[in-house]
């Protein structure tokens, strides 16, 4: 079985857990966007928040 480790907090997800997010983040002066996984909605929100900086 693979493990999915949290875009976050690094925390060990299984497969069937997993909560996919779309992270929108700034690259020079351009919107970029990239899906990452995490153990929750609210490791989600937190990773946003931390690149909206």
């Amino acid at each position: 079985m693979m493990e999915i480790r949290c875009g976050y907090c690094s925390k060990p997800v299984k497969p069937e857990e997993v909560v996919k997010s779309t992270l929108l983040y700034r690259r020079g002066r351009e919107l970029a966007r990239k899906e990452k996984e995490y153990c929750s909605e609210k490791c989600a929100s937190h990773d946003q928040m931390a690149h909206e900086g």
